[in-house]
């Protein structure tokens, strides 16, 4: 089967509420409390305003009675001016605090480009190159981004980069100097890969932090080198050996089984196929090679698909259009996903469809191999 052409693309292998006005108090909002301090000897007594408003903003800011928000304030009010002023600054900036709603979680896309990871806006914009690397994997949190450094030859390690700071690890301490294609946990803490050992493709899991290698492994009755690996949920992982896709638990046991001739109507898998389980964990999006004829004449090779594939009944459907070559899906959200495309074999890009049958629009150019964080 051949390789998709990808020109500048290289496809591996292998609130609180606000403080209501009155505190419940009776009355008209202008309404004082009158309080009389015992003066010093000499001088005139004079009242003191507490506004009642204020009052219970206090208290209810502080968790104090009023009486001791009452003390409190008749204290700062003895000591002068300048020491009510840094109280009243800290009082203000406390209310707006429990008030203000917490900032929303900005998510971004990640993606390989001119064989760098790069990172962007939802939309496409604020693009920028974070590392030289291919097959970038953003976390969910959006903090990290676990991709494939490449070495001498065929060398090739698994790397974490913190996008903030540019800080970077990698994975030296594998049991092969040929690994690619992480993929992160749903909660951030591992990272699923491919790995060549003992003229074997085989599954690797690692802690995010480079710690606690092991190997996933396959079933027994498995003979083959398995591919396209994918969380399904935090005890057992998706992948497929080009003729069946499986779901296994980290120990190696089988728990589903699919062919994909059966399953994949008029397709066939290779190495390079990617599986994402939906957020609901019903059903998966996965890219297959059709067997036919496409409509770009130039490409080399069967032309690739995205198939939705429902766990419940074993079976997939086409959604990606009839006219793009479409393949590396991911979820953007329960209904959309992304995928890179061309409609002519020479131009790429990521591509977002929000519905079966709707016409894909591009997000951004010359880019491939999108993930996208949670957060």
């Amino acid at each position: 089967m051949g390789d998709r052409p990808a020109p500048n693309l290289q496809r591996h292998i292998s609130n609180a509420a606000p403080l209501r006005r009155g505190g419940g108090q009776r009355g008209s909002r202008n309404t004082k409390l009158m309080l009389v301090r015992q003066p010093p000897r000499g001088r005139e007594t004079r009242p003191t305003e507490v506004d009642p408003v204020n009052l219970f903003a206090w208290s209810r800011l502080t968790s104090l009675s009023p009486r001791s928000c009452c003390e409190i304030f008749l204290i700062s009010t003895n000591l002068g001016a300048m020491l009510r002023l840094p109280l009243l600054i800290y009082a203000v900036t406390l209310v707006l605090l429990s008030g203000a709603p917490a900032a929303e979680s900005v998510r971004h896309l990640c993606f390989s480009r001119d064989n760098g990871v790069w990172i962007a806006n939802l939309d496409g914009s604020g693009a920028h190159k974070i590392v030289t690397g291919n097959d970038p994997a953003i976390s969910p949190d959006g903090a990290r981004i676990a991709y494939t450094e490449s070495g001498k030859g065929s060398v090739r390690y698994i790397a974490v980069i913190e996008v903030s700071s540019g800080k970077k690890m990698v994975f030296r301490n594998l049991p092969s100097d040929n690994a690619y294609g992480p993929v992160w946990s749903h909660d951030g803490q591992r990272i699923l890969f491919n790995i060549f050992t003992e003229n074997h493709w085989r599954l690797g899991l690692i802690g995010a932090d480079g710690s606690g290698f092991q190997f996933v492994p396959a079933p027994p009755a498995v003979t083959q080198d398995l591919y396209s690996p994918a969380w399904a949920d935090a005890n057992s992982i998706f992948a497929q050996d080009m003729t069946n896709i499986y779901q296994i638990d980290l120990t190696g046991n089988t728990l589903a089984q699919w062919k994909i001739s059966d399953a994949l109507p008029n397709a066939d898998m290779n190495s390079n196929d990617r599986i994402v389980r939906s957020e609901d964990g019903k059903s998966f999006l996965v890219d297959a090679d059709l067997n036919e004829e496409g409509p770009i004449k130039s490409w080399e090779g069967p032309p690739p698909a995205v198939f939705l594939f429902d766990i419940s009944i074993g079976k997939a459907r086409r959604i990606s259009p009839a006219k793009v070559y479409a393949w590396s899906p991911f979820w953007l959200n329960a209904k959309e996903y992304l995928f890179t495309g061309t409609t002519d074999g020479r131009h790429f890009g990521i591509y977002q469809v929000s519905s079966p049958g709707e016409k894909p629009q591009l997000v951004i150019n010359n880019a491939s191999a999108v993930t996208v964080s949670a957060q």
